[in-house]
């Protein structure tokens, strides 16, 4: 007597997304919400004219947040004042992995 095997008909599921460990949610809430601070407030800095408080919230996305949030706050205070103005922001040091 043989067996055969038929093939299976069920397939196989698809790889599931690695989950969030809470301090890894707590990071990704903490840059979210750093992200909406900084932006109002460098509208807001803008708006009124206040280039001191624009490079001190620009310099505050380098350090605090990260350096993509810092370079999307530069671009934007250049994009509204212009590139005639002079901006001298502080680049955070590289953290360790």
């Amino acid at each position: 007597m043989t067996l055969a095997l038929a093939p299976s008909t069920v397939s196989s599921p698809e790889p599931r997304k690695p989950v969030k460990n809470l301090r890894e949610k707590g990071a990704e809430s903490f840059h979210s919400a750093l992200t909406k601070v900084l932006t109002t407030a460098l509208e807001n800095a803008l708006e009124a004219g206040d280039h001191p408080k624009a490079i001190s919230l620009i310099n505050r996305g380098f350090a605090e947040g990260s350096a993509q949030l810092g370079c999307d706050l530069l671009c934007r205070a250049i994009a509204v004042v212009g590139t005639a103005r002079t901006w001298t922001v502080q680049l955070a040091p590289l953290r360790s992995p």
